[in-house]
């Protein structure tokens, strides 16, 4: 049974979510009728469509068999100017321990990240975390760690550079930990696009406290 989301984000502009079915041709329907509603039906632009179905489907396939619980692509930012990014929610099954608190959690994170760096030892974790351009900083109710990297272009000739921001949120009261993974084709701008995937990240709900919030408020009113 797949996996509800856990937050519920609040992203600036225009976003188009997608299903993250498990069949094959419901995504490249949902795709093929996003794309034909953006592009039109005009001949001379088959040749961009074709491209957008492809690439878009495959990351949503993508998105999917990693095991993610939401996924949404953006169509334009505030003021109109397209900024082609998306956004994908998982919830991996890591062996951080038993402790539900915050700062442990993190520690057992990043001694899990460290593990993926050859020759990283486990005193070394936060150093090799840092190293690898690793941040900590703290949001209402637990810590966020976050990672950049860059991704060079598959085919220089037709495509850009990308820019991938990861954030691993502690969940408040569980031993466990969420991930936001942003993807940018704005690589050249990436401080601003990490500012503003930092502004998404803080402002981030956990969708159970929000329900069992609001269903208290609805038995006191």
């Amino acid at each position: 049974m797949t996996r509800r989301a856990a937050l519920r984000l609040t992203l600036p502009g225009e976003w188009q979510s997608f299903t993250l079915s498990p069949d094959d041709e419901a995504i490249a329907g949902e795709v093929a009728a996003f794309v034909r509603e953006r592009l039109g039906r005009r001949d001379d632009q088959a040749t961009l469509r074709a491209q957008q179905r492809a690439g878009l489907g495959e990351a949503v396939r993508r998105a999917r068999d990693a095991g993610a619980t939401q996924f949404h692509f953006s169509l334009k930012a505030p003021g109109g100017l397209a900024f082609a990014s998306t956004v994908a929610e998982y919830c991996p099954h890591l062996p951080l321990g038993e402790s539900t608190d915050a700062v442990a959690l993190a520690d057992a994170l990043v001694g899990v990240l460290a593990a993926e760096v050859d020759g990283a030892e486990p005193d070394q974790r936060w150093e090799a975390f840092e190293l690898a351009g690793g941040v900590v900083f703290e949001r209402e109710g637990g810590l966020v760690l976050r990672r950049d990297r860059r991704l060079a272009a598959s085919d220089p000739e037709h495509d850009a550079p990308t820019t991938v921001v990861d954030y691993w949120l502690t969940e408040p009261g569980r031993n466990r930990v969420v991930l936001l993974s942003f993807t940018t084709a704005l690589a050249e701008l990436a401080p601003l696009m990490i500012e503003l995937f930092d502004a998404v990240v803080g402002d981030a709900k956990w969708i159970e406290q929000d329900d069992v919030a609001a269903l208290r408020a609805e038995l006191r009113g």
